[in-house]
């Protein structure tokens, strides 16, 4: 299952009324051109009235193909469908930008069988200097709480790597993190680990168990990442995914992580 724009575009450029509303906009167009400027003017006229209102179809097809598949995803697996929720600032992601949002959010018993919230989730940022263009990120993020958790686990932060390698050692000496050097060549060209200096290193090295780690280097989707601050676990995927498979698997390997988590801290 996943966004049918195709068919929702389709439909939409055949329905009754929007067909009317072309010739009207069209004629409307023409007729102005030619009053103000001939004959050449009006044919420019009516093929800027043409692209206007294919765009506007096209805008129409696609907000109804997502609505429809938000609505089907959200019915068939229980979960609670809001257009636009809060997300608490909770953890560094969760705290980017000027201003964030929930573009779709979802609630409930995730795919997993994890409580949360599955969220397509972006966060701006003013333009710096002359520039007022605005920076828009898109991911999209599965939100849990982990309770009991924020006297063992401060901060752990499992990061899509970014830059060179070589460069880590320059790096670290600013950060307020501490890395975490995993034996995994793997893991390492794929992620950045680091953690608060409170957390117990022995006790880091054991939740990076040889599966955990197989799992993160491996088998974890595309682009995966994931905090845990404080009690709250943010796993994300950057881009706003629009496949009912790339969302449950996002859920299912938050669902992985908080169980290792959570069993490792129960021993």
């Amino acid at each position: 299952m996943e966004i049918q724009t195709g068919k929702h575009l389709r439909h939409a450029l055949t329905r009754p009324g929007a067909l009317i509303s072309l010739l009207v906009l069209a004629a409307a167009a023409g007729v102005g051109g030619a009053i103000a400027a001939g004959g050449a003017a009006a044919a420019s006229a009516v093929g800027a009235a043409i692209l206007i209102w294919f765009l506007v179809v096209v805008v129409v097809a696609v907000r109804r193909a997502q609505r429809d598949f938000y609505a089907a995803y959200a019915q068939q697996r229980g979960l609670r469908w809001d257009h636009h929720a809060s997300v608490p600032a909770a953890t560094p992601l969760l705290r980017r930008g000027d201003s964030r949002r929930a573009d779709e959010a979802f609630e409930g018993k995730l795919p997993g069988d994890l409580d949360g919230e599955l969220a397509l989730y972006t966060y701006e940022e003013s333009g710096s200097g002359t520039s007022d263009a605005k920076e828009i990120h898109h991911f999209t993020i599965v939100v849990s709480p982990l309770p009991g958790l924020e006297a063992r686990l401060p901060g752990l932060f499992v990061q899509r790597r970014s830059g060179f390698r070589f460069l880590d050692g320059a790096e670290d000496v600013f950060r307020k993190t501490e890395r975490i050097e995993l034996e995994s060549e793997e893991l390492d060209r794929k992620c950045e680990i680091f953690a608060d200096r409170r957390c117990d290193a022995v006790w880091l090295r054991q939740l990076f168990s040889p599966t955990f780690v197989d799992f993160l280097a491996e088998s974890s989707p595309e682009g995966f990442a994931f905090e845990v601050e404080n009690g709250t676990l943010c796993v994300n995927v950057n881009r706003h995914r629009g496949k009912a498979d790339e969302l449950d698997g996002l859920c299912t390997a938050a669902a992985t992580v908080a169980k290792r988590i959570t069993d490792e801290a129960a021993e």
